[in-house]
């Protein structure tokens, strides 16, 4: 009978042992891979001796994405990046889908996306908002494999023209990023403001 209980325990634990390992695990690395880009932007700053990111190759997709900048093993142009990286559209067995954390299906827009050596996949892009510039960047920390789940191995975050890494909603209220990381189109970028708000630890 003890050992029973015993069994019945490690079933019901185990999985909820894992999971949260995965969860920190996956928190550390969009944490140091935006630390990673910050620095990065910031020594390009001083590189081409400007304080405008976009003038720096951070301005130029094309000249950011090199091998010169990081170590790559696979590029895909916009034209090909849902079906050759994010496989959204691919085919078959190969298909990946993506989802919010309550399982309804999101969306992933095509763009000039690498996948680094280290498995990490990301998409690079420069958005004008209010006549502003800024980078987004869309992450899916361990590239194809599962969950595929915003907030969980998917984010995004964004870049200001000063090369500093910023809230995509500085005035939202935590719970309200949180309420955004589950349901809005733009989950990826709630969900990073959300785990930054919460020193890194997924409490949604």
């Amino acid at each position: 009978m003890a050992l029973t209980i015993v069994g019945v325990l490690a079933v019901l634990t185990v999985p909820i042992l894992i999971n949260n390992f995965q969860n920190r695990l996956f928190a550390t690395q969009i944490k140091n891979f935006s630390a990673e880009i910050e620095q990065f932007a910031q020594d390009q700053l001083i590189t081409h001796k400007t304080r405008d990111l976009f003038d720096t190759d951070f301005g130029e997709p094309s000249k950011l994405l090199t091998d010169g900048h990081f170590s790559i093993v696979k590029i895909c142009t916009a034209e090909n990046s849902l079906k050759d990286c994010w496989k959204t559209e691919a085919e078959g067995k190969d298909k990946v889908k993506y989802k919010y954390l309550y399982n309804r299906g999101v969306g992933v827009a095509s763009g000039l996306t690498v996948i680094l050596k280290n498995g990490l996949m990301f998409r690079y892009g420069i958005k004008t908002i209010d006549g502003k510039k800024y980078a987004r960047i869309l992450v899916d920390v361990n590239g194809n494999d599962k969950p595929n789940i915003a907030g969980r191995d998917l984010f995004a975050f964004k870049v200001n023209s000063k090369g500093h890494v910023r809230y995509y909603s500085p005035n939202s209220t935590h719970s309200n990023k949180v309420k955004n990381c589950k349901s809005l189109r733009n989950a990826p970028l709630h969900c990073y403001d959300a785990l930054v708000d919460n020193n890194w630890k997924m409490d949604y």
